[in-house]
């Protein structure tokens, strides 16, 4: 049984997966406003633990064995996937606008063994921080999603990659439905208006 659920050659081979993003969102319709708000993002890496890798190969026993790294830059994918929900939103990415850091917390794949087949549950978590031109915090937020694939047999660099898209999937989706961020962001286009109808 522990052998079929993984092969021990394998395991002590470190895998490499490019690790994609999938829009969990849709096609949205812009938010009103949002053409008149500029973004600058960034992006920033706070992992604790496991920022060498995105999850360990386990054998039978659950003994952790070789590394499963990303092909991608992790945190890079995480602000890319960001700035897609927000130009899908109708948001404009370039220099001189809104301050939106991306804080990468997480992104991990953990292996669980069973009696005779396994699953894989990964997290992914980061922050976003909003700040106007003057440097005022607007906004700071925390997401978080798991993604899980059921009854794996191998403890392997594609099953953590499925697991690992999942919840990146998840998390951004929560980002990009959060509307106290939307009203953050669009907060300056309503000064901006509103200082237009006065001048």
């Amino acid at each position: 049984m522990i052998a079929a659920w993984v092969v021990a050659g394998c395991a002590l081979t470190e895998d490499k997966v490019p690790v994609d993003y999938v829009s969990g969102t849709g096609a949205p319709a812009p938010l009103a406003g949002a053409a008149n708000v500029t973004l600058t993002l960034s992006t920033s890496d706070k992992r604790q633990q496991h920022g060498d890798r995105i999850g360990t190969k386990k054998n039978g026993y659950g003994m952790e064995l070789a590394k499963i790294v990303s092909t991608n830059d992790v945190p890079t994918l995480v602000r890319d996937a960001v700035e897609r929900e927000f130009k899908s939103q109708g948001f404009n990415i370039g220099g001189n606008g809104l301050a939106v850091s991306v804080e990468l917390q997480n992104f991990y794949n953990n292996f669980k063994v069973g009696l005779f087949a396994g699953d894989a549950e990964a997290e992914v978590a980061f922050g976003i921080k909003v700040r106007s031109a003057d440097g005022a915090s607007l906004y700071t937020q925390f997401y978080s999603a798991t993604g899980v694939v059921e009854n794996v047999m191998r403890a392997s660099g594609e099953n953590a990659k499925a697991a690992l898209e999942k919840a990146l999937t998840a998390a951004v989706k929560k980002m990009a439905e959060d509307k106290a961020l939307q009203a953050a962001l669009l907060s300056t286009s309503a000064r901006s208006s509103k200082l237009g109808r006065n001048s």
